[in-house]
């Protein structure tokens, strides 16, 4: 039987994070917008277009249209990532320990394939996935299990016989909504959130991994 995990890639593998909300406080905040730490959570997760069009539903501002300040963010975090972007710990063991166990192991991820290719380049990990994934031109972001069920079929591999990676509850979610089994990484000031408490793990880090009973 095959199995396989799929990893997200934003608080993942990449600490990128604090480098999105970067990119979208000083976007927002150059349409107007008083942008915040706290909004960047509400978001966080979902696809850039989707996040653009449910803060301009919120709060809409005037001289730039939605594509614009969607391609403004993509610039400014790619620039960030490339200038300051690291790999989170234990993901090149992780991969490693996956590997020796024979499984499968895919990329699915929110953002744009032109951020993904920039990341996997930065970090040195463009051989790394059998399958490679974005949600940006399919019909549904996380949280709709969409990108995890398309990334299964790639693989061959049953939903019910995945393991997805996540960081947000978006993610979580989605993952939860395909019938895979999730591991949630949630960063420090989202550990409390009861929320993460729907996935099957909850874990500090990707160092933590061997602690699961994987079978």
């Amino acid at each position: 039987m095959s199995k396989a995990v799929i990893y997200d890639m934003d608080g993942v593998i990449i600490d990128s994070e604090p480098l999105w909300r970067e990119a979208l406080i000083h976007c927002f905040n150059k349409v107007g917008f008083d942008f915040s730490q706290d909004k960047c959570r509400t978001t966080q997760g979902m696809r850039l277009i989707e996040v653009v069009e449910y803060w301009y539903a919120e709060q809409p501002w005037q001289g730039k249209s939605i594509e614009e300040v969607e391609q403004a963010i993509l610039e400014k975090v790619t620039d960030l990532i490339v200038e300051k972007g690291e790999a989170l710990p234990g993901v090149i063991k992780s991969i490693n320990f996956f590997k020796v166990k024979g499984y499968k192991i895919a990329l699915a991820s929110s953002s744009a394939s032109s951020l993904i290719n920039t990341v996997l380049s930065k970090l040195n990990l463009t051989e790394a996935f059998e399958v490679v994934n974005s949600a940006e031109f399919l019909d549904y972001g996380k949280p709709h299990p969409e990108i995890f069920i398309k990334t299964a079929n790639q693989l061959n591999v049953k939903p019910m016989d995945c393991w997805v990676i996540e960081d947000s509850f978006h993610g979580v979610l989605s993952g939860k909504s395909a019938l895979m089994k999730v591991i949630a990484i949630p960063d420090f000031e989202a550990k409390k959130d009861a929320r993460f408490n729907i996935a099957d793990y909850k874990l500090n880090s990707l160092l933590e991994l061997e602690s699961i009973n994987f079978g």
